[in-house]
């Protein structure tokens, strides 16, 4: 049998079938995952001068803002989910904490930092009565600098 021999409509349907075949394979591969580090380098070294800082705190790295706030609208309602959806994806670098009350939460500005997002999160920490802290990652405070900023009004 010889493809001159091979209906049109023969070929096409098997050209179907091989298409919804590897289209079928494409779109149920399951995802691929990576391991990933909790904070980069210049975190890790600033998270030793927040221990040194706070020695009888926690310090608890990359908090999801909503573990501290949620959107004071009705559960479910439009406004609740606008609000939600704003602030769902966001993280905190740090949250000093004593005796399980948050005492602060801690910020390090470097290059991937967005001052227009950062400032619409500081505002509402700010209204549910959270101090934020923010240090400059290329002044590298102290521990003794640290330590008067988070405990000192």
């Amino acid at each position: 049998m010889t493809i001159e021999n091979l209906s049109w409509s023969w070929l096409a349907g098997s050209a179907v079938l091989g298409i919804l075949l590897v289209l079928v394979l494409f779109l149920t591969r399951k995802p691929r995952y990576r391991r990933a580090a909790v904070m980069t380098e210049n975190e890790r070294e600033f998270y030793g001068r927040l221990l040194a800082a706070c020695p009888d705190c926690q310090i608890w790295p990359q908090v999801p803002i909503l573990a501290l706030v949620r959107p004071d609208a009705k559960e479910g309602s439009r406004a609740f989910w606008m609000a939600f959806k704003r602030i769902s994806n966001t993280r905190i670098d740090w949250v000093v904490v004593r005796d399980m009350e948050v005492l602060a939460v801690v910020e390090l500005d470097d290059r991937s930092h967005d001052a227009r997002k950062d400032a619409q999160r500081d505002r509402i920490l700010k209204s549910c009565g959270y101090r934020v802290v923010r240090f400059n990652s290329s002044r590298r405070p102290d521990p003794r600098q640290i330590h008067e900023a988070i405990f000192t009004d």
